[in-house]
């Protein structure tokens, strides 16, 4: 099952969602919901729906794993053959990150997230079963770090993927993260961290598979302006 997981050869040509992401770590909790619509493997557009912040957190945490576009000042990401484009849609500018994007890797939503370079031999997998996400069938596979994961990685306690049927690519996960282990995190605060965790859970409300996507929504308008 890791093997299919991991595989980019069985990824849909296009998909749109929404999905919802929860963080909870030092007393808070934050959760965005984002419209997404992609092409694996580089073209890709996310936009932030809505950003709340239901408690605040007593110290900040940086996460490597998440996307973040939210808190760089623009509520959409673009990214195509080019690079990378930060764009607000209120002031119609946008900064660009010019690149050129792996084309062997699986997509920003289809890759599975967390598990490392080689999650068949850096973690012990568990089958839970199968369970349903947004109205799909989806297999649940459980991820614990091993004595021979990464020292980046050892900080997860566990990482649970409910792993789409057909197209074999994560449509929720749920993770919890010892703050104090691995370098996923980086952490803002002035005290002892003690056991704190980061927690967070991705899931799709809802998602569509090849619609006829318009090749401009992986592009910035015409009329956009540049300004870095």
């Amino acid at each position: 099952m890791v093997e299919r997981l991991v595989a980019t050869d069985n990824l849909p040509d296009e998909l749109h969602c929404i999905r919802t992401r929860t963080q909870e770590y030092a007393g808070g909790r934050e959760e965005t919901r984002f419209e997404i619509w992609e092409r694996p493997p580089v073209a890709f557009r996310q936009v932030v729906l809505s950003a709340e912040t239901v408690r605040e957190p007593d110290f900040e945490v940086e996460s490597a794993f998440t996307l973040g576009i939210e808190s760089m000042g623009a509520d959409v990401m673009i990214q195509n053959e080019t690079g990378l484009a930060e764009y607000d849609s209120e002031t119609n500018q946008y900064r660009k990150h010019e690149f050129e994007p792996p084309t062997d890797a699986g997509g920003h939503v289809t890759d599975p997230p967390f598990v490392g370079s080689a999650p068949e031999e850096n973690f012990d997998v568990a089958y839970d079963g199968t369970d349903t996400v947004a109205g799909r069938e989806t297999h649940v596979l459980t991820f614990r770090p091993t004595d021979d994961t990464e020292w980046v990685h050892r900080g997860f306690e566990y990482v649970t993927l409910w792993v789409d049927a057909e197209y074999w690519f994560p449509l929720a996960h749920e993770t919890t993260y010892d703050v104090q282990e691995g370098g996923l995190l980086q952490v803002d605060a002035d005290e002892s961290l003690g056991d704190e965790t980061y927690c967070q859970t991705t899931t799709f409300e809802e998602i569509t598979f090849d619609a006829g996507i318009e090749d401009a929504k992986f592009r910035v308008p015409d009329d956009a302006e540049r300004v870095d």
